[in-house]
C-alpha cells in the first residue's frame, strides 16, 4: 500500500511537471487569438488604439504568462526536450482559427502538421536514445 502511495505521488508530480511544458501552448495560442480578435476590432491601426485595445492587452498578459510557466517548466526540463512542444501550438491555433473565424483547413496545413509531428516524434526519440 505505501508503494501505490508513492508510485501515485511520482505520477501526479510527472503530470504536473509536464504540463508546464503544454500549458504555455496554450497560452501562446490564446494570445495568438486574442491578437487576431484585436486586428479585426481595430479599425484604424494607429499606435494609441492599437495599445489600448483589450484584446490586444489580453494577449500580452497571456504571452507575459506563458514565459512565466515557459521558465519553470526549463526548471525542471532540459530546452532540447521542452521546446520542440512549442509546435504543437500550430496544432491549437488551426482548429481555433476553423472554429472561431471559419478559416479553411487545407490540405498544406494538414500536411505542415504532420511534418511538424513527425519532426518532434523523431527528436523525441532521439532523445531518449541519448539518455
Amino acid at each position: 500500500m505505501n508503494w501505490l502511495l508513492k508510485q501515485n505521488r511520482f505520477e501526479t508530480r510527472l503530470i504536473l511537471l509536464f504540463s508546464l511544458i503544454i500549458f504555455p501552448v496554450f497560452l501562446q495560442a490564446a494570445s495568438g487569438i486574442c491578437g487576431k480578435y484585436a486586428a479585426m476590432t481595430v479599425k484604424d491601426a494607429s499606435l494609441f488604439i492599437t495599445v489600448t485595445n483589450g484584446f490586444y492587452l489580453l494577449s500580452l498578459i497571456f504571452l507575459i504568462l506563458q514565459a512565466i510557466v515557459w521558465q519553470q517548466a526549463l526548471i525542471y526540463y532540459p530546452l532540447s526536450y521542452a521546446y520542440p512542444f512549442v509546435s504543437l501550438v500550430n496544432f491549437v491555433i488551426l482548429i481555433s482559427s476553423a472554429i472561431l473565424f471559419n478559416e479553411q483547413i487545407t490540405m498544406n496545413n494538414i500536411l505542415g502538421l504532420i511534418l511538424i509531428s513527425l519532426g518532434i516524434l523523431m527528436l523525441s526519440r532521439s532523445l531518449e536514445e541519448e539518455a
